[in-house]
Parts: C-alpha cells; structure tokens; sequence
C-alpha cells in the first residue's frame, strides 16, 4: 500500500482539548527543552566574568560555547536511527542524564578546560534530547493535535533564549556562575522521574541497522561546518582555519547526501524526504529561520552599547520578543487545522519583517516602548513562522520516518543558527571598525555606534525576504495525498516497547 500520513484521524475543524496522559508527556518533554534553551543563553552572559575568575583569554573562553555547539551537532544525527532502535522513551532518559552529568561537571569545574570538556558531555546529551522529545509528540499525539503540540513546542525555543538573559544576569551578578550549572540538576531529575510513568517507548519495527557510512560522513562534516563558522567570527571567512575547515565540512556533507540518495540506503536523513513538499519547504525556512534568529546575537548588544541598558534591562526587554512568540504560537495552535501552514506562515512572515525593519530605524534615542513594540512584533512573527513550518514538516510522513525527518531538520534549524551568527557577526565587526576608525580618537560613542548596528540589522530583513518564496510554497492543509514508495510497502507502523 502507499505511505500514509502520521496519524489517520482527519484534522478536526474546532478546538481540541489536550488528553491528560499526552499533556503530561508534553510536559516533561517541554522541560528537557527548555533546560536547554536557558542553559545556551546564559552562559554567553557568564563569558565576561568566566574570563575574570578562571583567568584566562576571551579567544580561550569562547570554546565553552563553541564546543557546546559542536557537540549538539553530533548528537543530533543519531538521534533518530538511536531511538528508533531502541525507543524514545530510552533514548531521551539517556540523553537527559547526559545532560544532567554535564552540567554537574561544568559546576565542579576548577579550570576552564574542565568546563568545556563538561560542556562538550551537555552537548552531546543536549543534540539527542530535543528531536527525540519532538518527534515522540508528533508520534502520540495524531494529525489532529499535532498544531497544538507544535505551538507548544515553540514556546522554549523561543521562551529560553529571551528569559535566559535575564535569569542569567540575575545569577552572575548575586551568585556564583556555577549555579547557572547546579539549577539545571533538580528540575532535570524531576523530568526524569516523571518520563519513567509518563512517556511512551516507540521503536521502529523494521530494525534497521546504524548506517556507519553516513555517521562517517555526516558527523564529522557538520561538525567542521559549525567549527568553521564559530571561528569566522574571530578571524573572519578568509582565515586559512576557516577555509578548510568549510571547504572540508562541504565536501563531506556532499558525499553524504549523494550516499542518502541511493537506493535501498536506510540513511540517517534519507534524501528522499525531499520529495514530501511538507518536509522540503519547511527545511529550507527552517535554515532561513536560523539564519535570522543567530543574527539575533547582535539585538543584546545594541541594547547594551547603543541605547546604554545594563545586562538585567537588555534582557527584560527582550522578554518581549519571547512574550509574543509564545502568544502567537499557543493562539494560533487552536485555529491552525483550519487555517493551515502556508497562510499562517505568510502572516507570520509579514510580521516578522515589520518588526526587523523598525530595528533598522534603531539609534541612541529611540524609545523603550518602540523597542518593546518592534521586539514583540517579530516575536510574534517568528512564533507563527515556527509553528507553520514545524507542522508541515510531518504532512505526508510515514510514521517511521517521523524520528528521523525531526533530527534532519533540527540540523537544518542549528546550521542556520551558527552561519547567521558568523555572518553577522563578521558584518557587524567590520561596521564597528569602520566607526571606531572615523570617531575623534578612536572612540566613538553611542549615536556614532549605532548606524553600524543599523547597518547589520538589515541583514535580518535579507534573510527573511529569501523565506519568500518557501513559505508560499508551504502545503496549504495539514493533509496531503501520500507519495508512493514501493521500498517501504512493506514496512510496519511503529510499535511501543
């Protein structure tokens, strides 16, 4: 028979309250992501006095970040071969206690290479968990509450990097920084206790066996794309570490998506997803996405050095941005099946524009209420992106390939957030240096600063504008006709252990 849709239940048309058993399920994966997304963000505001206190060089110390990310990048394309083998349920404890024994480690730290090696532990627990968890959701959860889910979903990922700022401030500045470590433990270990009754344990039935060629092609090469790109920023594109570091990660990712493409391969991420519209366009934006919110990096900064704001009342400006996308997302989760992506996704597109161009109007003066206006309207937008383009990514799906597509897309979604950081931030270093070098005495102060960060903020608007054309390629209902397969005729629906 032809590959049928996750879930048989047809859309339903109202409202939909959420069983008790999955709001639990959701739960605790829910806070397994937010765990993350808060311990990402705040350890960039811990840098400057890790810099003090363990005496080392800023060049040292941005490797506790780097190495965070470039552990999330192996993590991640196994996830999906991991639990499909041995079930979601397992594979996200393993992960979370992963994650858990990282932070206790990066607490005890006594040096900084310690700390990084600790982090290099989160990472690899971290770049599990978060497919894993969202794939389990989509699973359970049916065609007809999977926008709900999603909403839910979104919320961390967009909640995290805009509290974690300011919980973070409040730590490095009242406590040690250890503590942005030691929190995470209590409330990972009750997520742990509640997976154990909770959570599913889905397996795939066909037991397919790890693909080695694509984890030696893969994993090494996203991981020298990430390294490659993190050090762009110090050292700019044209650094010779830089070059071969791309070049190399190119090439491998090439040889891997021409291995997936090959017939009777059961590839990490099969390049025949592609032929699903729901997974292609939404794998594009999700890259799109990620180029415009690594870009973000530089809204913290301006804040700091432009409009004067201390590192507690950047952040709590930036609960703005969180506030809205969180609205956007769990409102329109309840009308999305009737709405559909692609319709959703252009309003959130538009939004999001009209809030990364008033930034481009940004200077010295602007008001805090016009700041909080234009950080809650891209919220807004991007909350609505998110949640349309992590719907349509499962229209058209065979159930066991649900796991799989999400750690494909979660790499789509990282490698976007790294090259938007690297980009913009080799942008924004070269505005800065043109500034610094025309200012009387080489200091230029907050109104000479502030059309460099002007200048950088439309590389936002440029990247949103490249999402165009995939959004409104987005599939307009969550149901779509199934795109035969004679390969996975055969192949059973997923089974729980």
């Amino acid at each position: 028979m032809a590959q049928t849709q996750t879930g048989d239940s047809p859309p339903a048309a109202g409202k939909q309250r959420l069983p008790a058993e999955l709001l639990k399920v959701a739960g605790v994966v829910l806070l397994g992501m937010l765990l993350m997304q808060f311990d990402g963000t705040m350890v960039s505001i811990a840098l400057n006095k890790l810099v003090r206190e363990l005496s080392v060089s800023v060049s040292t110390v941005q490797w506790v970040v780097t190495a965070y990310l470039l552990a999330l990048m192996v993590g991640m394309p196994i996830a999906g071969w991991a639990a499909d083998r041995f079930g979601t349920r397992t594979i996200w404890n393993f992960s979370l206690i992963g994650f858990l024994v990282g932070s206790l480690l990066c607490g005890l730290s006594n040096s900084v290479w310690m700390l990084i090696a600790a982090r290099v532990v989160q990472g690899l627990g971290g770049g599990m968990m978060a497919p894993v968890g969202q794939a389990m959701l989509v699973r359970v959860g049916g065609v007809e509450r999977r926008a709900q889910l999603v909403s839910l979903m979104a919320v961390p990922a967009v909640v995290g990097p805009t509290l974690g700022p300011v919980v973070g401030g409040i730590i490095v500045d009242d406590l040690s920084w250890r503590w942005m470590f030691f929190i995470n433990l209590p409330i990972g270990l009750v997520a742990f206790l509640v997976a154990g009754r909770a959570m599913p344990n889905l397996k795939a039935s066909s037991g397919a066996g790890l693909d080695v060629v694509g984890v030696a092609l893969l994993v090494p090469g996203l991981v020298a794309i990430v390294y490659g790109l993190s050090q762009a920023t110090t050292v700019g594109f044209g650094g010779v570490q830089v070059v071969v570091a791309l070049s190399l990660g190119a090439a491998m990712v090439a040889g891997f998506a021409w291995h997936a493409a090959r017939p009777n391969i059961d590839a990490l991420v099969s390049m025949r997803l592609f032929r699903y519209r729901g997974f292609a366009t939404s794998s594009i934006l999700l890259l799109l996405l990620g180029l415009t919110m690594g870009a973000g990096f530089v809204d913290p900064l301006f804040l700091q050095q432009v409009h004067s704001e201390s590192a507690l009342g950047a952040g709590l400006l930036l609960v703005a941005a969180g506030v809205g996308s969180a609205l956007a997302s769990l409102t329109m989760g309840r009308v999305f099946n009737r709405v559909g992506p692609m319709r959703v996704g252009v309003a959130g597109l538009a939004c999001a524009l009209v809030g990364r161009l008033i930034f481009t109007q940004f200077d010295a003066d602007t008001s805090a209420l016009v700041i909080v206006v234009a950080m809650f309207v891209t919220g807004v937008g991007f909350g609505m992106m998110v949640l349309s383009m992590t719907t349509a990514l499962y229209i058209g799906l065979p159930p066991e390939q649900v796991t799989r597509a999400t750690s494909g897309s979660r790499i789509f979604q990282q490698i976007g957030l790294s090259a938007g950081t690297a980009v913009v931030g080799v942008v924004l270093q070269f505005q800065l240096t043109r500034q610094q070098d025309a200012a009387p005495g080489g200091s230029p102060g907050p109104d000479a600063l502030a059309p460099a960060y002007s200048n950088t903020f439309w590389w936002s608007v440029a990247f949103l504008l490249l999402a165009v054309v995939p959004t409104v390629l987005l599939p307009k209902r969550l149901v779509e006709a199934p795109v035969p397969d004679k390969r996975t005729e055969s192949v059973p629906r997923p089974k729980e252990a």
